[in-house]
């Protein structure tokens, strides 16, 4: 199974969603519950801001001088559920955002498994996907 996929379906199994459309973040009806952004210094540093887009910027709280932490930040925040999340492509990239998320897809895939396994209505993986996953991670029905 792709990246991709994977994360698509650990972001749909935890509710969050990610956007790189920043008009989400900056509207008058602000969507967005966090946004991740860099950002340059008077002498021209860079750092990262990690806050909710409508609170007011808290250099002890919301400033990260190496990105680092960030990645794994954003998929604790993405994680928790209901979260959508504002960051920009290019940043989503260089971060890595990617592989720490399909990292976590690993620690959800069994109850992603159970969830799907019990004939939900609105299931999020079809039966070849379903199927897949079981044998790739070695999933064996409790019963």
């Amino acid at each position: 199974m792709k990246t991709e996929r994977k994360i698509e379906i650990l972001l749909k199994f935890v509710s969050s969603e990610i956007t790189h459309d920043c008009n989400k973040a900056y509207s008058y009806n602000c969507e967005v519950d966090m946004a991740v952004e860099q950002e340059s210094t008077a002498d021209g540093y860079e750092v990262y801001t990690f806050k909710h887009p409508g609170d007011e910027l808290c250099l002890s709280e919301n400033v990260y001088y190496y990105d680092s932490d960030l990645p794994e930040l954003i998929t604790e925040a993405l994680t928790d559920g209901e979260c959508l999340l504002y960051i920009d492509e290019y940043l989503y990239e260089d971060l890595g955002i990617e592989e720490q998320l399909e990292e976590s897809f690993v620690e959800y895939v069994e109850d992603i498994i159970a969830q799907e396994s019990n004939g939900k209505e609105d299931n999020i993986l079809t039966e070849k996907e379903l199927e897949e996953l079981k044998e790739e991670y070695e999933y064996e029905n409790e019963e």
